[in-house]
This record gives structure tokens, sequence and C-alpha cells, in this order.
């Protein structure tokens, strides 16, 4: 194989895994009574898989941002890390962002069905 075909094999490699681990933790993290918890670790964990970030930055060649932090914290410090924390942190606080519309428009919606059942149970009551 040459490094493109390697390249692409080794992307939906690590797809195929971040999806079955998303499905593994989106399956743990449902929780009855903490939504608004449930539904923020599923945003952090999918920014952190699925975001990625140019390897090299004088290469169009992308790669997991975490791993690219990583490496580059190892091999040139914080200062060469920077560089993909920062379309990371971008990615969580949007995800945050997301959940928490999601999160406020659940729960509106469901006071609205627990209201409609109330004027319901109380209009049978009353025939």
């Amino acid at each position: 194989m040459d490094s493109i075909g390697n390249y692409w094999f080794f992307w939906t490699l690590y797809l195929g895994a971040a999806v079955l681990f998303t499905g593994i933790f989106w399956r743990v993290t449902r929780f009855k009574r903490a939504i608004w918890a449930s539904y923020s670790l599923r945003a952090v964990a999918i920014a952190v898989i699925f975001t990625p970030w140019y390897s090299n930055s004088q290469e169009s060649v992308m790669a997991p941002a975490l791993m690219v932090a990583a490496l580059d914290a190892i091999t040139g410090g914080f200062e060469a890390a920077f560089r993909s924390l920062v379309p990371l942190i971008l990615a969580v606080l949007f995800g945050l962002l997301l959940a928490g519309i999601m999160f406020f428009f659940k729960k509106r919606k469901d006071l609205k069905n627990l209201n409609n059942e109330k004027i319901k149970r109380n209009s049978t009551v009353t025939k």
C-alpha cells in the first residue's frame, strides 16, 4: 500500500472504532434523571473523538486533534500542542452549547406534555 492508501485505511479504521465506542458510550450515559449530564458527557466525548486537525502545520494531512495535541505535547512541549488544542476546545464548547439547546427543548417538550396530560385528566374527571 502507498502512503495515501494507508492514510485512508487508518482513518476508516479509526472512524469505525470511534463509532463503536460512541455507540457504547451513548448507551452507558442514558441517565433517567440527570439528562443535562447525559447530554454534556455525550457532547464532550463526540467532540474529543471526532475533531480532526492538521498533523503538521506545513501539510494538509489530518489526524484526530487529541492525538495531534498529545504527540505535539510530547515532542514539542505545550506551545506546540496549543495549535491543536484550540480547535479541540472550540469543538467541546460548541458541543456543550448544542447539548444545552437540546436539553432546553427536551425540558420544554416534557413540560408541555405534562401539562397536556394534566388537562386531559382534569377534563375527564369533570365530565
